[in-house]
């Protein structure tokens, strides 16, 4: 058998999928990346004079505040667990992507190696793209109903509960670091998280990736 000959056969039992394969666009979006859009599935929240937006989802509901503390940029950090199975928190995974004016990727700093803060930390939160929709943070929240003139309305006490939940979420994120943790179902974590920081970032994504699915919060540092 010649050498073309050789050639013709092997092309002739190469199966159609893999002959076609080089077309296949290599750009395609990962369906497990949640980024925090307007009008879609992220809301922003102001708690305690910090503004945070969050982002729920079937699995995780995610609240996040960004703010330049020092020599790092600070995440103040809630995480709740939506599920019926226990799930792997790992803040060593989160990171901030900067976009412009140059891409490049600050990595996630322990708090052992957190130094240099002032002594009053007194942090300034940078500008939100999302609009204060004033929507309440945790999942599964039921709103009051409306009543007619006149009408009077007993307070709801699973949405005070639930406020409550949201204004201690954000005290314990601003008052401790973030913790690897198997979070329980039901169950929530809160903290903060340190990145590093370069100076004249503006728009940057901050990153967090969660038990297979990628939340993403893009800001304006300027």
């Amino acid at each position: 058998m010649t050498r073309m000959q050789q050639i013709s056969l092997l092309l002739a039992l190469i199966p159609p999928t893999v002959t076609f394969a080089a077309t296949v666009p290599q750009t395609i979006l990962p369906d497990n990346v949640i980024t925090c859009q307007p009008n879609a599935n992220c809301v922003s929240k102001k708690l305690n004079g910090r503004n945070y937006k969050v982002i729920n989802s079937p699995r995780f509901t995610v609240m996040v505040s960004i703010s330049k503390e020092g020599p790092y940029t600070r995440a103040d950090v809630s995480i709740a667990n939506n599920t019926v199975m226990p799930q792997n928190v790992t803040p060593e995974d989160f990171r901030v992507e900067v976009i412009t004016p140059k891409p490049k990727v600050l990595l996630y700093v322990s708090p052992n190696d957190v130094k240099d803060l002032p002594s009053a930390p007194t942090p300034q939160s940078p500008t939100s793209p999302t609009p204060q929709l004033g929507s309440s943070l945790l999942p599964r929240q039921v709103a009051t109903s409306s009543t007619g003139p006149g009408d009077s309305q007993d307070p709801n006490p699973e949405q005070f509960d639930a406020e409550a939940k949201n204004r201690a979420a954000d005290q314990a994120a601003s008052e401790h670091p973030l913790e690897p943790t198997s979070l329980s179902p039901n169950e929530v974590t809160s903290g903060r998280v340190y990145f590093e920081r370069v100076k004249h970032e503006q728009l940057v994504n901050i990153v967090l990736p969660i038990a297979g699915l990628v939340f993403e919060f893009p800001y304006n540092m300027k």
